[in-house]
């Protein structure tokens, strides 16, 4: 079945990717072992992760003209290129009775906006209430060389004195540098703030910009070596000499441990880590600023265990409200009070439903959101703990921006959205707690004519696991139908209902998107998280494979119309199942993954404690043994056809270096059957959060999708 309405398909083509055998170019082998635990492990490809070594660049150029062949074979190029266009034409429209919300406008608007004179991307901002645009940077002008693209990251704006404070990376690097801006004048500060990461944050208190910063990595070393020597700096915008101030340094100099930190009400609360006796535990601090000299005191403190979380979710006067799992793995809400360290009591309680977050709503009024089957729900109570309202949402659809910071606001808007309908806005009133919709959306396809089904199916231990199908009500069972499958299950991250403008083309075209909650991620709360994590990676894997049998065995696809897909985590969660299950796909799509589990701490962020909650440690040897048990690389059976494989990684990667990619690849095209394809697409001059050029972006997506295509038997 197909949706477009604005589109005309034309077609018949014939498979570029189609079963041949494939002449792989050799790649340089060497001598070099690691040696765990008195096992000799061999690395032949351990050359690959000297960036600068000629011979990778030689190799490198052979694996380009793979995909440029390949490239140049598709038949319909402009016609996927108009359809994945048309995805973008969403139309919206406010409702006539809409109430005009100030407390969520902001003063400024901004936008960057790709500049095909210069190649480069520029920032614009204006005055909310005005037309006009402004460009306050041109991105040409922070380029370091010819090629380097330019990313906007994280921002923050004081809109009360009229101050931005915007980091910028070059080729999607984790590395950034910070620049404060006057949106009065939209003048610069003379001021860089120099050797920050794109999770750190700015806060603004008053004309006082506090932020975190790194040492300087070593020269040559940026896209492997992690961020040591965490600091918490404050820039004094109202003095003459502007220059950073130390105001706290993080006590782990190794680089595992970090410490986030934000600011309310002239409070500065920081999350950081305390050692005693030799043991890491977790704090939060709070420091008054409203004080000419101080220093974070330490409000409470708990043990730096990887189940316990613990965070500030409201203040208000001396109450401080926390959400935690501590003693309650689906989440609850404590109240202290700042003045009494350590001391907490209970103030909403578990309930048989995942706490996903706590937002204020508006005066008097906490909304706690939480999720369960694959539906959101709201339960909203007063300051005293009291329930007020529960609004159940639909399911397979998903709550946002459910909050309201003003406690003179009458109403306040959030929105929903799905797998296959952006976020559509509706208005509450936060008197009665009525609410209604705010807008109009109109899609270029037929969201009328899908539905997403909500199932469970059984893993290879027995136990359950959600999945959410996407598809045509209509859909005949009949084991034929395209099937996209998409994992992450990692990091307690819960993949709930998105939208992705190109994935309504797989839509569009009558495929089917199959998203499970498998273990490691936050699908059914922080237990779930904790049963795919370190020893338990494998159950995560196991639960991904176990969903592409449910998909089988219930007739809505077969292996040969099978694609499976995912990111980062989840790239390394489809290819240990390729690996472990070949014959279950057609093909897989992986990004930016980390494929040598053994080695993966070595560099930048893999060396974290979060990484090594995640994952384990490869010095220990328990951790050791189970990491080279679903190590992607060392799984690779010589002669085994592996599924189609289509490996994407940014060549200035510093998150997840790209050296996982090469050497996989590597692996794969000598030792695996040649009868598969086994491929890379390479993103020239980004990193892990992109930093793509339109015209990269462009071919990257048309490549992807039509190999994807391709895959599942989709004619354009």
């Amino acid at each position: 079945m197909k949706y477009f309405t604005t589109l005309i398909l034309v077609f018949t083509s014939i498979s570029i990717f189609s079963q041949k055998v494939y002449d792989y170019p050799e790649a340089p082998k060497d001598s070099t072992t690691n040696v765990y635990f008195d096992e000799v492990i061999a690395d032949p490809y351990q050359w690959m992760e000297d960036p600068n070594n000629p011979e990778l660049d030689e190799w490198l150029d052979e694996q380009v003209s793979i995909t440029k062949k390949l490239s140049s074979r598709q038949t319909n190029f402009w016609s996927l290129r108009k359809q994945v266009a048309a995805m973008f034409r969403i139309q919206r429209e406010n409702t006539r009775d809409y109430v005009e919300v100030e407390s969520k406008k902001d003063k400024f608007d901004t936008k960057h906006e790709w500049n095909p004179y210069t190649s480069s991307s520029d920032f614009f901002y204006k005055l909310e209430e005005q037309n006009n645009w402004k460009k306050l940077i041109k991105g040409n002008e922070l380029i370091k060389k010819k090629g380097d693209h330019v990313l906007y990251r994280h921002s923050s704006i004081n809109e009360k004195e009229n101050l931005m404070a915007l980091a910028v990376s070059l080729n999607g690097s984790d590395w950034a540098t910070g620049y404060i801006f006057d949106l009065t004048t939209g003048q610069k500060f003379p001021y860089t703030i120099e050797n920050i990461r794109t999770g750190s944050n700015f806060e603004w208190n008053g004309r006082d910009l506090y932020y975190t910063s790194y040492n300087k990595p070593k020269e040559g070393r940026e896209l492997l070596d992690k961020a040591t020597g965490q600091k918490l700096n404050k820039l004094s915008l109202s003095k003459t000499d502007v220059q950073p101030e130390l105001v706290y340094k993080n006590p782990d100099t190794t680089g595992i441990n970090g410490f986030s930190f934000d600011i309310l009400n002239e409070k500065l609360r920081l999350y950081h880590p305390v050692n005693s006796r030799g043991k890491w535990y977790r704090s939060i601090s709070i420091a008054d600023l409203t004080q000419e000299n101080f220093f974070p005191r330490r409000f409470i403190v708990y043990p730096a265990d990887d189940k316990q979380e613990l965070r500030i979710v409201h203040t208000k006067n001396d109450s401080i409200f926390l959400r935690t799992n501590i003693g309650a793995p689906n989440g609850k809400v404590l109240l202290a009070n700042i003045n009494t360290p350590n001391k907490l009591s209970e103030l909403i309680p578990e309930y048989d439903l995942d706490l996903q977050y706590v937002n204020k709503l508006g005066k008097g009024k906490l909304a706690c959101i939480y999720r369960k089957d694959g539906q959101n729900f709201a339960l909203i109570f007063d300051m005293k703990g009291e329930l007020i309202r529960k609004i159940d949402f639909p399911k397979g659809k998903r709550l946002n921006d459910f909050y309201e910071l003003s406690d003179e606001a009458e109403y306040t808007n959030f929105s929903i959205n799905s797998f296959y309908h952006p976020k559509t806005w509706y208005q509450l009133n936060l008197k009665t707690l009525e609410f209604k919709p705010a807008e109009s959306v109109i899609v270029p396809f037929g969201v009328e004519n899908l539905e997403t089904r909500f199932v469970t199916y059984t893993s290879k231990d027995g136990i359950e696991v959600d999945m959410y199908i996407t598809c045509d009500k209509n859909t005949v069972l009949d084991g034929t139908n395209p099937v996209l499958m998409y994992g992450y299950g990692g990091y307690g991250t819960t993949v709930e209902p998105f939208f992705e403008k190109t994935t309504g083309l797989l839509l569009a075209h009558g495929g089917i998107l199959a998203v499970p909650n498998v273990r490691g991620g936050g699908g059914k709360g922080d237990d779930w998280a904790l049963a795919g994590r370190k020893l338990n990676k494998q159950k995560a894997i196991d639960d991904f494979i176990a969903a592409g049998e449910y998909l089988i065995d219930n007739k809505y696809t077969n292996p040969d119309k099978l694609v499976i897909n995912g990111g980062s985590h989840g790239a390394l969660l489809v290819e240990s199942s390729a690996i472990q299950r070949p014959e279950l796909f057609k093909a897989v799509i992986a990004e930016a993954g980390p494929y040598d589990m053994l080695r993966f701490s070595k560099f930048t962020v893999g060396g974290l404690s979060g990484n090594l909650k995640e994952f384990g440690n490869p010095d220990n040897i328990e951790d050791y043994k189970n990491l080279k048990s679903y190590s992607p690389l060392h799984n690779i059976e010589d002669g085994k056809l592996y599924p189609n494989t289509l490996l994407i990684t940014g060549d200035t990667d510093d998150r997840v270096p790209p050296l996982h990619t090469y050497k996989f690849l590597a692996k794969l095209q000598e030792e695996a059957d040649p009868k598969g394809l086994y491929h890379m697409y390479i993103t020239p001059g980004s990193g892990h959060g992109g930093a793509l050029s339109q015209e990269d972006w462009e071919a990257k997506t048309l490549y992807e999708y039509y190999f994807m295509f391709e895959q599942l038997g989709i004619k354009i």
